[in-house]
Formats: C-alpha cells, structure tokens, sequence
C-alpha cells in the first residue's frame, strides 16, 4: 500500500507533535484525518496538510467523549483505507499527590488514557482489515521514570503503554503493529504548571518536529517490520535511571 492509498488519524494535532506529524506524512502522502479540541488551530493545520495535495479533513473532537469519537469516526469521507493511527491528543497539569484536584486528575486520565482507549475501540476493527496497519502511541518518559509533581499524568502515560500492549496481543494476528513513543522533553506548548511552558522556551529540549519525523518515519518502514518501543531525548537532556532525573519536575 502507497501513502497515496492511504488514510491515517491522528488526534490532537491542532498543535505541537500532533500537528507537525500532520505535515510530516502529508509530506509523505498520506490522506489524513485530523482530530482536536480547538478547530480554529486545527483548520489552519489542515489547509497546511492539504497543499501538499493530499485529502485532509476536520474535526472538533473531544477523545475522552465516547460519543464524540463515534461521530466523528461516521463523519469521515474515506477518500483511501485507514492505514494508521497517532494517538497523540494530551493533557497534564503538574501536581503533587497530596495536591491533586479531582478535575485535574479526572481529566488527564481521561484525555491520555480513556481517550486512547475510546480511538482504539472504534478504529482497531477497520484498521485489523488490512495488513500492515500501525499505531504509534504518544506517551513520555514519565511512562518509565515517573517524576515527583506529575502523579495523574505518569499514571496516564503509564497505563497508556499497558493499554497499547494490548492492543498489540489483540491485532497481531491481523497484521497490526504498535508503537509506544516515549520522548523526553519537548518544546511545545503545554498545560503544566512552569510559567514557560510554551515553544521556544525549553533550549536543549526536542522539538515537535523532531518527534514528527520519527513518527514519519515509523510510517515508511516495511509492514513487516515493527519497532515496540522507541524511547527519544535530546543530547541535552537527562534520559534513562532513575536517579538521573529524580529531581526534574518540567513537562516531557
């Protein structure tokens, strides 16, 4: 199967890795579909993706509601078969266990992990109809080396890699690969509590576009191969042990 007969999803992409993914397999050839919460970001990225010749629509869509997912998934006009998904669409908000507000805690496990588990339950079926369809699962090294400050979203990340090991027992037999993603710092805007956080403003951090090649390239590889787990840093950044980065409490 070419990129030019090929569909891929990819959710929070208004932004960040999710939207400079976009532009990377669109580059590629992809025809994409391109989910999140804010449409006026997504639009733009989607008119972007689109002059690269390739079908792209868009979607306001909330992963964390269940019924959201089911339209939007009914709302797409399959221009090619659905050949991948990037389940990138997050949420954290840095608290300590002792300080955690139900919200917060609610909603990143809802966004990170009920969320992935909503994409998955809808797209897995059609994506098992084809061989050599892949998943690439956006999680962090918070996943492996949790940090203090971040108790909701390493949990989330953390069952997010459990979740993707399911999926992949499940949809072996049909040909289906999985990718669990773990990046250490990334230059983006996010929602943790540094005052910094926004892009530009992590030097020695890997930028979205980094990750997004990565991600493109997992895409070219032959369908028979299938790379599990893939862990990313900067030449910068502390990676690995977790004495390494016991003390960091900045976003990944």
């Amino acid at each position: 199967m070419t990129a030019r007969q090929a569909t891929v999803l990819v959710t929070g992409a208004s932004r960040g890795i999710g939207a400079q993914t976009a532009l990377r397999l669109a580059a590629a050839g992809f025809d994409l579909v391109l989910w999140a919460r804010t449409l006026d970001e997504l639009q733009l990225v989607g008119e972007k993706a689109a002059a690269y010749g390739t079908d792209v629509s868009v979607r306001a869509v909330d992963v964390s509601d269940a019924d959201q997912v089911a339209a939007g998934y009914l709302a797409i006009d399959w221009q090619s078969p659905l050949t991948g998904l990037v389940l990138n669409a997050g949420s954290g908000i840095w608290q300590r266990i002792a300080e955690i507000d139900d919200a917060v805690w609610d909603r990143t496990l809802a966004t990170n992990l009920r969320g992935s588990m909503l994409v998955l339950r809808q797209f897995l079926p059609p994506l098992q109809a084809r061989p050599g369809g892949l998943v690439v699962g956006v999680l962090s090294d918070s996943a492996r080396y949790p940090f203090p400050g971040r108790a909701a979203y390493a949990a989330s990340k953390a069952g997010l890699a459990a979740l993707l090991e399911v999926a992949r027992r499940e949809a072996r037999n049909a040909g289906v690969r999985i990718t669990a993603l773990l990046p250490s710092r990334v230059d983006t805007a996010f929602q943790g509590s540094l005052p910094s956080a926004a892009a530009g403003c992590r030097p020695g951090s890997l930028s979205a576009d980094e990750v997004a090649e990565v991600i493109g390239w997992l895409f070219e590889l032959p369908a028979g191969v299938e790379v599990r787990e893939l862990q990313l840093a900067a030449l910068t950044s502390s990676f690995g042990p977790y004495d390494e980065v016991l003390s960091r409490e900045e976003p990944s």
